[in-house]
């Protein structure tokens, strides 16, 4: 079906970048790709594949459709999720042999005698707070329950694992003190723990900044898809960009002098203006917050949004492209010729990060996503 607006997902970007990310790890580490919240909205059923083919050999989820996805696409993969699990979901994810995490002694014996129950220990990762507060056990005070953990029979320890709150800002001494203090607490269980572990800390910033954090495993997901996790951790300069987001120019007509542009009445033309409607909105993830703040490229011509952004229309100055006309592509991501809009324009321009305007611009286009040519 014809669509005017695409999200064009560039396969051989994404393994670029983990190609170029793996090169850079320290002897023995390995990477999870992480492809949780449909890939950053880039599309599991695009990049699950890519990463099996680059030999990754553990993928990041955080939903039951995500790992019965993976599973049917029969990737040679481990599966982990990466929040905590209701009880429920673990059990219904045991047909696709996902390994949970586990952050409290609480959850740890409900999912160990769900593992006695049922004959078959749930492989899972221990999960230590480092400062965020969402899960994992608190150390020290909670030492005593996270060995009481170590030792349940329902359980299958797989790895040891911890979060990094501050590895995206500036002053790196937050993450190298909970790197530190994350060795420390790994050495004081490992008398209780049943067998070898893996031990895993570093997300992107971590391993982008702090060698030191890359350990048996990293947790690479912002990076992977060509973006910065931060302005302070800025990735690899060979790492590209694997979304992008094109529409198409609807409707071109000239609007007079003192005319005024969108819901408001927000803008009043200063002179004569050739003014471009493009068939997008806020309906589509272009949000309202772009309204008089954003540009778009036409024939490689920046073009300012002019006036609010609608539901599912935005209009655009194009006074200064020449030719402009219905049909041509526009792009709100990307690069067209020596010019280009990034994830991190557009989260600047509504005061956001680059993560979540990839969510929102795959969830709001999911029907539309496609792989680049």
């Amino acid at each position: 079906m014809l669509h005017h607006t695409q999200v064009l997902i560039d396969r051989r970007a994404y393994e670029h970048n983990l190609n170029v990310l793996r090169a850079g790890l320290s002897p023995g580490c390995r990477i999870c790709a992480v492809l949780k919240a449909d890939a950053y909205g880039h599309g599991l059923d695009l990049l699950a594949p890519v990463a099996a083919a680059c030999g990754i050999p553990v993928v990041g989820i955080t939903d039951n459709w995500e790992a019965e996805l993976v599973r049917r696409m029969n990737l040679p993969v481990t599966l982990l999720r990466l929040r905590p699990a209701t009880l429920e979901e673990a059990v219904e994810a045991r047909a696709w042999d996902v390994e949970e995490v586990i952050g409290s002694l609480q959850q740890a014996k409900a999912f160990s005698r769900a593992g006695l129950n049922g004959h078959r220990p749930f492989p899972v990762h221990l999960k230590l707070d480092a400062g965020i507060g969402r899960m994992g056990f608190s150390l020290p005070r909670q030492l005593e329950e996270l060995r009481e953990a170590c030792r349940l029979e329902g359980l299958r320890i797989r790895g040891v694992m911890t979060h990094f709150p501050c590895a995206d800002e500036a002053d790196l001494q937050q993450t190298r003190e909970a790197l530190e203090r994350f060795n420390h607490d790994v050495r004081r269980i490992q008398p209780s723990l049943p067998e070898p572990v893996i031990r895993h800390a570093a997300n992107s910033a971590g391993a982008l900044r702090l060698p030191d954090s890359h350990q048996e495993m990293v947790r690479l997901g912002i990076v992977s898809y060509g973006l910065a996790p931060s302005p302070d951790a800025p990735p690899p300069g060979t790492l590209q960009p694997v979304m992008q987001w094109i529409t198409r120019v609807a409707q071109v007509r000239w609007v007079p002098a003192e005319s005024t542009i969108g819901y408001g009445r927000t803008v009043r033309l200063d002179c004569d203006r050739l003014i471009a409607t493009l068939p997008v909105g806020y309906a589509d993830g272009y949000l309202r917050a772009f309204s008089d703040r954003a540009t778009v490229l036409i024939r490689g011509i920046p073009c300012p949004v002019v006036g609010r952004i609608s539901m599912d229309m935005t209009t655009v100055d194009v006074s200064h492209v020449p030719d402009v006309q219905p049909g041509d592509t526009v792009v709100l991501m990307g690069r067209q010729g020596d010019k280009s809009i990034s994830a991190d324009d557009l989260a600047r321009w509504a005061g956001t990060i680059n993560y979540e305007i990839t969510c929102l611009v795959g969830k709001c286009n999911r029907a539309w996503r496609i792989q680049s040519p």
